[in-house]
Parts: structure tokens; sequence; C-alpha cells
């Protein structure tokens, strides 16, 4: 299987990071679909409580749900999230801007707190320019006002930063 296509094998180069990112499709489908069936029993049992991106293995895990929790490690370096009303967005912990590879605020928050993307906005909407040119580097403020803003309505969406339509592949993972 590892051996070139041309030798009469499939090309895979890796196949631990091939089983991975299959996994992490897994994982990507319970993110869209989380009211199919699979994702409802996969919630009651691992996180009843909480949401997919932060469930943790546990103790006492299936080796699917082991699996699939391996496979969201792809999921965590490729995603951000796409700005809505920007609730829910922590600004220092979750990914949202638009800086590979990590996605992340790098500088350390000003004061402790719970901060949210929605608070670095305007009540109109727009981005609070002297607030974000004041918190953070040049760079960082750079990258935030080149976001998109979106309504205060539509909710924040988890998407894949490496293909066009935002959907994880396989081929892209």
């Amino acid at each position: 299987m590892c051996n070139g296509k041309e030798r009469g094998g499939m090309g895979f180069r890796d196949l631990g990071c091939f089983n991975q990112v299959m996994l992490a499709k897994q994982g990507w489908r319970h993110i869209r679909n989380p009211d199919s069936l699979v994702g409802k029993v996969l919630k009651a049992c691992y996180f009843p409580h909480g949401d997919f991106l932060n469930a943790n293995k546990g103790k006492h895990a299936s080796l699917v749900w082991s699996s699939i929790v391996w496979g969201k490690e792809v999921i965590e370096k490729g995603s951000r999230w796409r700005v809505g009303s920007g609730m829910g967005i922590d600004i220092f912990k979750d990914r949202w801007l638009p800086t590979p590879p990590f996605f992340k605020i790098s500088s350390s928050p000003p004061f402790p707190g719970n901060f949210k993307v929605d608070m670095l906005r305007l009540d109109s909407g727009d981005w609070n320019n002297a607030v974000i040119e004041h918190l953070f580097d040049a760079k960082e403020a750079k990258a935030i006002l080149s976001l998109p803003v979106g309504s205060f309505n539509h909710a924040n969406v988890l998407f894949w930063h490496f293909t066009k339509d935002g959907e994880y592949t396989v081929k892209s993972g």
C-alpha cells in the first residue's frame, strides 16, 4: 500500500497520517450534522453538557471515540471561526484569525477575564478600530481589521481554512 503507484502500490506516504485525516472526517461530519443518530449517541455518551470541539477522550472511552478524538487534532489545527455575531468566540483562546498556522491571538490578555470577539465591535457592527489598535500589536490588529464584519444576527461558523468552500476534505487534511 505504501509503495508508489508506479510500483503497484496505492501511493500512501504515511498510513498513520492517512488514518488520522480519515478519522478527522468523521469528526467534521459530527460538527456539520450534530443531530444525526451517531452525533446524538456520541454526545449522550461522551459530552452531554458540552460540544464536540471541547470534548475529551475520557477514562473509559470506546475505541471508536478514542479514534475520533485523535482525528479531532487535525480539525483543531486547520479550522477557524468565521465571525458572525462574535458572541461565544473567545478572543484569546479560540482560532478565528486568518493567520496560519495557529489562527489565534498570540499576545497575552491585557487583564484577566473572559473576552469575546463581539466586545471588539461598535454598536453599529463595525470593528472598534481604536480599541483593537490599542489592545493588539500591529500585525494582529491588521489581521482582525481585515476580517469581514458579520451581522449580529448571524451565527459564528466553524470552517476549514484550507479549502475554498470551507468544508474539510481528506485531501486537504
